[in-house]
Parts: C-alpha cells; sequence; structure tokens
C-alpha cells in the first residue's frame, strides 16, 4: 500500500511538473506576441518603462533615481551621462508614452482629486481622473469609457454612459500599466501605486483580454484593507536586501537579485500561510539583460480564497512592469476569475 500511494504522489507532482512546464511554454508564446523580441531596441533602465522592448522613434520620459543597490561590485544599470531616452546615431531615441499630471488642490501626487492624461505612441490618448477613491477613465475626445470605485474589498465597477463607438480595452491597458510604472516610482511606506484589472477571456487570435480595473496611488490604509499582507511582504523584502547587500559585492546586478528573491522567497515558505506563495516568473528571469536562464525570480501572490488576488512584484532594478509580464499575471491567474491587482515591492532602504 505504502508503494502505491509513493508512486500516486510521484505522479502527481510529475503531472504538477508538466502542467508548469506547458504553462511557461505558454506564457513566451503569449510574451512573443506582446512584443517580446530580444532584438528590438530597449527602452533604457532609468525610464518608468525601462527594460520593455519598443519601437524606435521620438519621445521623453522621466527617469527613476540611478540606483544600482547590488553594491560597488556589480554592474549598473545604465550608462552615466546618458539621460533616459536619450538617442545617438546607434542608438536612436525611444518612443515611449508622455504622460502629464494635474495634482488636485494639495498639490501632491496621491491627492483626492489628480488628472493623468497618457498620450501612446501613435496618437491615442486617455485620462485617469481620481476623485476620492473613485476613477473614471475619458478617452482623448473626453468620452467616458468606465468610472470603479476603490472600496474595503477592492475595486467595484459603477455603471457610466458610454458612446457606441469602438472597443479599446487594450490601448486602455496599456495606458494604465505605463502610469502605474510612472507612479511606482513615488512608492512611500505611506502611498502605493496599485494596478487592477481582471484577465476575462482569450481572444480568436490568442491575445488575452485583461479590462482595467483601477490605477493609482492609494494610501498605506486604503490598500492594506484588501492586500492585507503587504506590510509583511514589504518587511519580509527589506530582510532579505539587507540579509543579500551583507554577503558582500557582486558580479551583477542580475546575481543580486537573484540571493534577493530566493531568500525572500525562503521566509515566506518558512512562514506556511495558506494565503500567501510564491511563483517562479520565467519571463521575468527572461527579460534580464544580459538574458540570464540562471536568474531566479519570484512574485509573491496573496490569495485569501474570495475578492482580489494580490501580486506583489520584487524589484531590485529598475525595470518597470512589462505588457508581457502582465499577460503571466492573467495567464496564470485567469481560472480563479477574480480582480487581479499588483503593487511594485521595492526594498525601502
Amino acid at each position: 500500500m505504502t508503494n502505491t500511494n509513493d508512486e500516486e504522489t510521484a505522479l502527481r507532482k510529475l503531472k504538477a511538473r508538466h502542467a508548469d512546464l506547458d504553462l511557461d511554454i505558454k506564457l513566451l508564446r503569449f510574451g512573443l506576441k506582446a512584443g517580446f523580441n530580444p532584438s528590438q531596441p530597449r527602452v533604457p533602465a532609468g525610464d518608468p518603462d525601462g527594460g520593455q522592448w519598443t519601437d524606435t522613434g521620438g519621445g521623453t520620459g522621466r527617469s527613476r533615481p540611478n540606483r544600482n543597490p547590488a553594491g560597488p561590485g556589480a554592474s549598473p544599470g545604465m550608462k552615466p551621462g546618458r539621460a533616459a531616452g536619450a538617442g545617438s546615431a546607434d542608438n536612436p531615441k525611444i518612443d515611449v508614452a508622455r504622460i502629464a499630471t494635474r495634482p488636485g488642490p494639495s498639490n501632491r501626487p496621491g491627492s483626492p482629486d489628480i488628472r493623468h492624461t497618457v498620450s501612446l505612441p501613435g496618437g491615442r490618448r486617455f485620462v485617469f481622473q481620481t476623485e476620492g477613491t473613485s476613477q473614471t477613465v475619458f478617452d482623448g475626445a473626453g468620452n467616458p469609457i468606465s468610472k470603479t470605485l476603490w472600496t474595503p474589498q477592492g475595486p467595484m465597477s459603477q455603471p457610466v454612459v458610454r458612446l457606441a463607438s469602438g472597443d479599446d480595452t487594450q490601448g486602455v491597458f496599456d495606458a494604465a500599466r505605463r502610469l502605474y510604472n510612472r507612479l511606482s516610482g513615488t512608492n512611500t511606506l505611506d502611498q502605493r501605486a496599485c494596478l487592477a484589472f481582471t484577465a476575462k477571456e482569450f481572444r480568436p487570435d490568442g491575445s488575452l483580454l485583461t479590462p482595467l480595473s483601477f490605477v493609482g496611488m492609494l494610501s498605506r490604509a486604503e490598500t492594506e484593507k484588501v492586500c492585507t499582507k503587504l506590510a509583511l511582504v514589504q518587511r519580509l523584502s527589506d530582510e532579505a536586501m539587507q540579509e543579500a547587500k551583507l554577503m558582500g559585492s557582486y558580479s551583477s546586478a542580475t546575481v543580486f537579485g537573484t540571493v534577493v528573491h530566493t531568500r525572500l522567497r525562503r521566509k515566506i515558505l518558512l512562514l506556511e500561510d495558506p494565503n500567501l506563495k510564491t511563483e517562479v516568473s520565467l519571463l521575468k528571469r527572461v527579460e534580464e539583460s544580459p538574458l540570464d536562464l540562471s536568474a531566479v525570480r519570484v512574485d509573491v501572490l496573496e490569495n485569501r480564497g474570495i475578492g482580489p488576488i494580490c501580486v506583489y512584484d520584487l524589484k531590485t532594478g529598475r525595470r518597470g512592469l512589462s505588457n508581457a509580464r502582465t499577460i503571466e499575471f492573467a495567464t496564470r491567474l485567469l481560472r480563479y476569475g477574480r480582480p487581479i491587482i499588483v503593487i511594485e515591492l521595492r526594498p525601502f532602504e
């Protein structure tokens, strides 16, 4: 009987491993459809969209601080003396989204009244207007597209009168993702950028439909009512970063990131919390520059069985959330049919 049970257990593990590999292959295919092509130019590492494959052309972007957390022995992610988006004869300027922000009376990001206008390459424009906990998205002509209320249970869709025009769900989501990358650069312990969406269905061409639910800055209290493990995972990330630094210098930022991600994964496993799990990201590893398949990159998922699923996206470099990565989240979590909330997690030093 024991041998039979052992064989059944081994068979289940083998089937689970096969399913994981099959999913990774599908994700890589989706990544290619999303524009994942190593031969394409990348947005410079200092830009909020840094590291993503893109078309060449005009455009500028705001840089993040040029931090190199791996220490003095690590390779920097950006050559000094060249601003994000700058071009040369061998490396033309990169076409990135233009984002204009009009703060409310308090004149700070995350205020109860703030308006972000995102102009995508190609001319499409979307406006994200947040008033208190309510967010309305408009197209370039000022027509409302969607309205969402952020509640202690997560984002709740509200009725809105829409014109009978063409559906540009993916255009809205692309603009929201770029805005999320920009806002994540202003994260603090007291406020966080959140990107919420739902993976609904696969289209006939194999692409994934990901309607936006919400994008914007939320206070710590507003965020933690929905993503209850945020403070815990943040603390463990900080610990993993400090422990990695104490181990000495590293040959590259990629190696340093592997140590941080590995230590965080161990800490999460030791908790034995049924609502928290780690998942190794293949695409996050492939996006490393230069390519390093030995790198370890994990996401921490909070799934309480009800309500939204919170994805804590640990970052040790300056690269933002790519389109391929959002497809990875959506594909892995599609079966739950619940909103997905992505929160960038950078260890606070």
